[in-house]
């Protein structure tokens, strides 16, 4: 006859759950946000009644200065002071007429006393420089190493509409 084997198995124990280390993660986790976050502070409005002494503020903010390209490449400093004649694209490098072609010194000028102005202001100079939808791509590179050489950094650009 086969003998049969009884396996005797060990009572089992009610299974239970190890949560210290998830208490230790927890704290971690709390610790680690209360100093990861900024605490908000209140700033106090600086409110002027009308009419006091110190409502007189800062001066208004400088005026941006407008350079207008025309579809021919002539430049304008605030649509009404010419800077730069009108571009000629057969001009070979190397010649006078070419450097005083791309070189606007004028325009440099211009563009130093708004630099200046906005220096003594305590402000940034802004310039918007307009271009017509047919102006030579090189004139508009030339007033940008203008605005360069006067260190305006601060450029808006702009396509007038085509009429």
């Amino acid at each position: 006859m086969a003998r049969h084997k009884r396996i005797q198995t060990e009572e089992q124990s009610e299974p239970a759950m190890e949560i210290s280390s998830m208490i230790d993660c927890c704290f971690l986790l709390l610790i680690y946000f209360l100093v990861a976050t900024s605490l908000v502070s209140e700033k106090k409005l600086d409110v002027s009644i009308p009419g006091s002494a110190a409502s007189a503020g800062p001066p208004p903010p400088l005026e941006p200065g407008r350079i207008a390209v025309r579809a021919n490449g002539s430049v304008f400093w605030n649509d009404e002071m010419p800077v730069g004649d009108a571009y000629n694209p057969d001009a070979k490098q190397g010649t006078p007429e070419y450097h005083d072609q791309r070189y606007m010194e004028s325009l440099v000028e211009a563009l130093k006393a708004l630099a200046d102005q906005a220096k003594a202001a305590d402000t940034t100079p802004i310039v918007m420089v307009t271009g017509d939808v047919k102006t030579p791509h090189q004139r508009i590179v030339d007033v940008m190493a203008a605005l360069a050489e006067a260190d305006i950094h601060t450029v808006g650009l702009n396509t007038a509409a085509q009429e």
